[in-house]
Order: C-alpha cells, then sequence, then structure tokens
C-alpha cells in the first residue's frame, strides 16, 4: 500500500462544487501522463481540471487516489480501445493486426502525450507501490487471457501451429505493444512503428496459404 502523505484525504463539508468526473479525470489524465507522476503537483492537477484542491479530496482523496482512478478511466478508454479492436476482429491474425494498429495510433496521436499513461508512466511507479503493481499486473492477466483463449481456439481448429503454446504466444504479442508504445514514447514515428508490427505480425501469425 503507498502511504503517500503529500496531500492527505479530506472531506470538504456543504454543498461540493458540481463537475464532470469523467471528464476532470480525463484532464487528470492528460497531465500524468505527459509529467509523470512524481512531477505532477496537486496545483497543477486542479488547475487542469478545473476543480478546487477541496472538490479534489472530496471526489478523489489524495493524489494517490487520484492516480488510481485515473488509471481506471484511462483503461476504460484510450487504453481499452486496442482490445476492442481485437475481440472485434475476425480472424485470429487481423486480431492480432488490428491490437498493434489500434496501439500504434494511441500511441502517436498528435493532440496527445505519446506512448501509453500504463505502460510510460504506471509502470515506472509499479516499481515502488504495490497498489500500482497489483493494478497493472491484473490489467495485463485479463489482456494476455483475451488472446489466449482465442489462439488456442485457432490452434484447437488447426489454423495455427500449437507452438508456441497459446499463452506463451499471447504474452508475445502483449510484449510487442509495450514495445510499440516504449518506441513511441522515445520519438519513433508511427510510419516505424507499423513497420515493426507488420514484421512482428508476420513473425507470431504468419498468414495462412
Amino acid at each position: 500500500m503507498n502511504n503517500n502523505s503529500e496531500t492527505p484525504k479530506r472531506r470538504s463539508r456543504g454543498r461540493p462544487r458540481a463537475f464532470d468526473r469523467e471528464e476532470v479525470l480525463d484532464r487528470a489524465i492528460e497531465i500524468f501522463w505527459a509529467k509523470g507522476y512524481g512531477q505532477t503537483s496537486v496545483e497543477e492537477l486542479t488547475s487542469q481540471m478545473g476543480i478546487s484542491p477541496p472538490s479534489l479530496y472530496a471526489a478523489f482523496g489524495n493524489k494517490h487516489d487520484l492516480f488510481m482512478h485515473a488509471m481506471d478511466r484511462y483503461a476504460e478508454t484510450v487504453g481499452g480501445l486496442p482490445t476492442k479492436a481485437f475481440a472485434d476482429a475476425p480472424d485470429v491474425r487481423s486480431a492480432v493486426q488490428g491490437l498493434f494498429e489500434t496501439t500504434i495510433r494511441c500511441a502517436t496521436t498528435t493532440n496527445r502525450p505519446k506512448g501509453c499513461l500504463l505502460v510510460s508512466v504506471a509502470s515506472e511507479m509499479a516499481v515502488r507501490d504495490e497498489d500500482v503493481r497489483k493494478k497493472l499486473a491484473h490489467g495485463y492477466a485479463t489482456r494476455v487471457k483475451a488472446i489466449s483463449d482465442r489462439v488456442a481456439a485457432e490452434q484447437g481448429a488447426g489454423r495455427l501451429p500449437t507452438h508456441p503454446t497459446a499463452e506463451r504466444l499471447a504474452k508475445m504479442i502483449v510484449s510487442v505493444t509495450h514495445g510499440l508504445v516504449a518506441r513511441a514514447r522515445m520519438g519513433a514515428n508511427r510510419s516505424e512503428l507499423s513497420g515493426l508490427a507488420s514484421d512482428f505480425l508476420d513473425t507470431l501469425v504468419p498468414a495462412s496459404d
């Protein structure tokens, strides 16, 4: 459990200021994503979110709690788009292709920070923060299982080789997405990333003859 005491929890009394919870969380995501957790102050957060410190404490808790809420919101929105693309595709190869392509688009959109909030920011925190580590581990396991289940079905139908195992192949696929967003964070453009993704796709899930 993180014991960050920079901004202790408070509960405001009286009528709270009205605001759209999802909208202000999206604003918090932007600044955490751009600057990282440690470099973002409560003052910057409240200014970016357009709310007062008492409203932040009352609605979300302290800074650490806010980041945990931001992680959940990110996973439900931008961070969930690649998994949705995988689930919506008609076959496993196009599913993995959609996963890679959507990951690249999310990581290189011009009006947002590069990379991924979870891979770029939360992963750094996970080394020293058990709460973040557990949340990331759960998200990773969920994604691996979704991919593994589909790969196993394709292997069972004879449409994919049975080596490597479905779980190992799923972990390799997820690792590629992490590598793509890390490269995006370091400045790789969409064209370069798409070329890498295409090579990985041909290696991991070869096209049928």
